[in-house]
Parts: C-alpha cells; structure tokens; sequence
C-alpha cells in the first residue's frame, strides 16, 4: 500500500503521508520518496505541500521495523534515507510543509526539507527526539536542522530532545507560522500558489544559493557512508532503543 499520496491542484502538488496510525517511516517510504522526486521534477509542478493524514505529520521513523531489518536491509535502508531527505532539501521548487499534527524525530526532519513550514494550532507537537531515543544523528540530519532551526535554541533542539507545543515550536524555528487548524490547507495552499505564480528560474537561482553551503556538505559524504549509521548498529545503541520500545508498548498498555 503506497505510503505517499500524490495529488495536483493546478501548478501545485500536494503530498500527503498516509501511513497511519502514526505516518512512521520505513526502508519502502524512503523508496517512494524517490519515485516521488522524479514526479515532482515535471515542468507542470510549480510549488509543492506536503502534509500528513489523521492526528500526525509523521512520527519520525519507524523502530520496530528498521531494527528488525537485516544487516543488507539495514544498509540498503541507509542509502536510501540519506538519499531521500538530501534529495527533498535539494528540490529547486518551492515546497510548503503543512504540519497537521505531531512532527516528531524524522517528521520535524521532513518538515525542516521544506522552504515555509506552517503549523495547525492544536495538540501537535514537534521535536527532534532522536537524542531521547539513544540515536546519534547522521550528517543527512544535522545538516537540515541546521540550516532550517539556525539560531540560538538549535543546541536545546538537538541536545535535550524535547518536543514543543505549536507556538514553543515556531519561537524556536521548528516551523514558521501557526494558524487555526481549520486554515492550515487554505493558508498552505494560498502561500504555495503565491510562490508557483514566481519565476521558476529565479526562485530555484535563489533557493539554490541559500542551501548551497549545506548541499555541498551533504553530498560530501556519499549516501549509506556516514560512520554514524556504525554507531546505529553498535549493541549499546540497540539495547538504548529496544528499552525505548519497552518504554512505549508499556505506555500503551497502561
């Protein structure tokens, strides 16, 4: 079942996520974001949204299948998400994120690819809680974070792991706008239709001069080769998440 639901509206495409119940990323949503790029790459696509379905954004990744995978699927699995989250920076197009819900881990990555990140008001949380987990972050993380939460609380972000309320998130740069959440698609679709309606050249000119610096770095180090993903594998590291799924299955239960 496809992960990744692509729609046209005009010169805009909107993406959403729809794994529920929690839009939790896999090896197979890292290889639909590739098939996504090309499609997204046509002429006719001006501007794009992306968003999620139900109560969240994303979730971030999926750990009780990534550390279910074998040693060959682990490995395939890294390639292709530092593949996919460098290549969704990279898209010279302008890209609105509308955050719907709880932008945890990998979905405040997800939302950070993006040029304008618009939050709905409500119970959605956001945060980059890799650090809570027990997972150091790969150079196809940093990297985005850095240049999207640039600014005094991007230490606090990534070493404390907290996750923030909508405003709490906007003062920290973790999105850029709140609205109520009954205008999130009409304000996500105004903003991209506005930027569809610019110079493509010149926007993507510009777009590519900002992220330059931060591109150069992430092609720097080749998809699947950061030493990170080793520590990924390391036993103490795989104990630290096994105790994190212990900690939610209990949750769960109680």
């Amino acid at each position: 079942m496809a992960m990744l639901d692509l729609v046209r509206d005009g010169a805009v495409a909107v993406v959403t996520f729809t794994r529920p119940p929690a839009n939790a990323m896999t090896r197979e949503f890292f290889r639909e974001v590739e098939h996504l790029l090309a499609e997204l790459a046509a002429p006719a696509v001006r501007a794009i949204i992306v968003t999620g379905s139900g109560r969240f954004f994303s979730a971030g990744l999926d750990l009780f299948e990534v550390f279910a995978y074998g040693s060959a699927d682990f490995s395939d699995f890294t390639v292709r998400f530092d593949a996919g989250f460098a290549g969704l920076f990279a898209l010279q197009k302008p890209v609105v994120a509308a955050v719907n819900g709880h932008a945890v881990a990998g979905g405040a990555v997800l939302a950070a690819t993006a040029d304008f990140r618009v939050m709905a008001d409500g119970d959605g949380r956001v945060g980059l809680t890799e650090i809570q987990v027990g997972l150091p972050f790969p150079v196809s993380v940093l990297e985005i974070v850095r240049y999207a939460c640039a600014g005094p609380h991007l230490t606090e972000l990534l070493c404390r792991g907290l996750t923030y309320p909508p405003r709490a998130a906007c003062t920290r740069l973790l999105v850029d706008e709140v609205v109520p959440a009954s205008d999130l698609l009409p304000r996500s679709m105004a903003l991209a239709r506005e930027l569809a309606a610019l110079a493509p050249g010149a926007f993507g000119a510009t777009k590519r001069a900002l992220r330059a610096e931060t591109i150069a770095r992430l092609r720097a180090v080749p998809p699947g080769t950061d030493p990170v993903w080793e520590q990924w594998r390391a036993p103490e590291t795989r104990a630290a998440v096994e105790a994190y799924k212990a900690r939610t299955l209990s949750a769960k239960r109680s």
